[in-house]
């Protein structure tokens, strides 16, 4: 028992889970594809078509999915917590930055 708490190791049987690292790529690239989006919004200076108001509206709707598959992962047991977590941070993020977006096109 000394030695195992000096050496700083413990075997567990716990794994990464897969949802929550589904969650944390999916969130990633959502937050990726907004700051794509914001930055060709700035560069045809507000004029782009619908076809990209229709694909940012798609986004701002999986948002919500990967914040409920993040969350969902959160309740797996025997498993780490480090990418339910993260995923469940960058999805919240992801979906601040959507919805705020759509509320100041809709306020000014």
């Amino acid at each position: 028992m000394r030695n195992r708490r000096r050496r700083g190791y413990k075997f567990t049987e716990k794994t990464h889970s897969k949802r929550g690292i589904a969650a944390t790529v999916a969130a990633t690239v959502l937050l990726l594809w907004y700051l794509a989006f914001i930055g060709l919004s700035f560069r045809a200076e507000g004029k782009l078509s619908a076809y990209f108001g229709s694909a940012g509206v798609m986004a701002m709707l999986l948002t919500f999915g990967v914040l409920f598959l993040a969350a969902g992962s959160l309740r797996e047991e025997d498993s780490f917590q480090l990418f339910p977590r993260l995923g469940l941070g960058l999805s919240i993020l992801a979906m601040v930055c959507w919805i705020g977006t759509y509320v100041c096109g809709f306020i000014l």
